[in-house]
């Protein structure tokens, strides 16, 4: 079944191959190319937003595991989650690496983090993203940076639901909105900048 055209817009972070998701709806707009960025079967950007100090080490060995590499990441602390911690890398892997590293991840069930899984030799890539609260979310990724949708998903939303506020609440859903709604503060503190406005605790 072919993909529908509606749409979310994935930009790029100035300068650094970084991605950021703005919940924009957009139909027939020209989207940005994400390009290809590392090497390997799969690669992509993994950003652990948030997360105690006592479980910084056990994290870096959990990912080195999956990546198969030693690693020392680098951590900064997370001024929108008092004792928090944040750091950010680029990963490459085998195929199911992406998936393998949130399955470890999402383990530590207190902590807040994406990762970006670049379209790669005419696949979809993939964004999961995972809060304490709302759990783990899973987005397909076109090779434009696009987060798409089959016919099948949206009309299971239609056959399930009568009235048009409900079919939006799923269709926002699906788009992963209480994700970004969570997470949006968090990017803004990973680009550089913080406003008081937009602090939050997790």
């Amino acid at each position: 079944m072919s993909d529908i055209g509606v749409r979310i817009a994935l930009c790029r972070w100035a300068g650094e191959g970084r991605i950021c998701k703005k919940m924009r709806l957009v139909q027939g707009a020209a989207m940005k190319t994400l390009p290809s960025i590392g090497f390997g079967p799969a690669h992509g950007y993994l950003y652990i937003h948030a997360a105690p100090k006592s479980v910084l080490k056990n994290l870096e060995w959990g990912v080195a595991e999956v990546l198969k590499s030693p690693l020392a990441m680098k951590w900064e602390p997370q001024p929108l989650a008092s004792g928090s911690y944040r750091s950010e890398i680029s990963w490459n892997g085998l195929q199911e690496t992406g998936s393998k590293l949130v399955s470890n991840l999402k383990g530590w069930h207190y902590i807040t983090f994406e990762l970006f899984e670049s379209p790669n030799n005419g696949s979809d890539g993939s964004l999961y993203m995972f809060t304490p609260d709302l759990g783990l979310f899973r987005g397909t990724v076109g090779p434009h940076g696009d987060l798409m949708f089959n016919e099948n998903q949206i009309q299971k939303i239609l056959d399930e639901n009568l009235r048009t506020v409900t079919v939006l609440d799923s269709l926002e859903t699906l788009m992963g909105k209480k994700w970004d709604e969570v997470l949006n503060p968090f990017r803004h503190v990973a680009m550089g900048g913080e406003e008081l406005s937009a602090r939050l605790s997790v």
